[in-house]
């Protein structure tokens, strides 16, 4: 088994339990302190997927108004009613009416994402058939890569199984 901990709420990281009202526009507030660029929500009393909002959705173009799900190979899609078409704010995220990320009475849980220089980058780029070196201005132990145009796997990478060495041991949370 591993486990990966993110220790310190509200620099880069946040945990967020909310109530859905099943209204769009369901604003929910957090402490980060800075504007998430991606977050990953679950229903914590039903069996939907986690729903995943990033700034490089669309090529960074209206990335809130597109989704994808963490737990499936599924490209983005346009995807209104999950994130109400609304960037989140360093005080606020919005939820649409979508039933996986707001149904009434049901209870949800967000993990938000910023980046912190020198700790953590939330980023995306465009991909390529050669290889590519992209900077992050650190040395990370943990990646995770997702082609958003088309159906692909995850790909979680870290230190502790071996990067970089030839023989990466990936897994896919998919």
């Amino acid at each position: 088994y591993n486990s990966w901990m993110w220790s310190r709420r509200g620099e880069g990281f946040d945990v967020v339990t909310y109530k859905g009202n099943g209204t769009a526009g369901h604003q929910i507030s957090h402490s980060m302190n800075a504007v998430p660029e991606m977050m990953w929500i679950k229903k914590r009393d039903g069996t939907t997927d986690w729903n995943v909002g990033h700034k490089g959705l669309n090529g960074g173009t209206n990335p809130w108004d597109y989704s994808l799900v963490l737990n499936s190979t599924e490209a983005e899609a346009d995807s209104s009613n999950k994130w109400n078409d609304t960037a989140p704010t360093s005080t606020h995220f919005t939820v649409g009416d979508s039933g996986r990320v707001n149904t009434n009475t049901s209870n949800y849980i967000a993990m938000l994402f910023a980046s912190v220089d020198g700790i953590s980058s939330v980023g995306f780029y465009d991909g390529s058939s050669s290889s590519q070196t992209i900077t992050t201005g650190f040395q990370p132990r943990f990646v995770i890569i997702k082609c958003t145009t088309d159906a692909e796997d995850w790909y979680l990478l870290d230190t502790l199984r071996g990067w970089a060495s030839g023989n990466d041991k990936i897994l896919r949370p998919n």
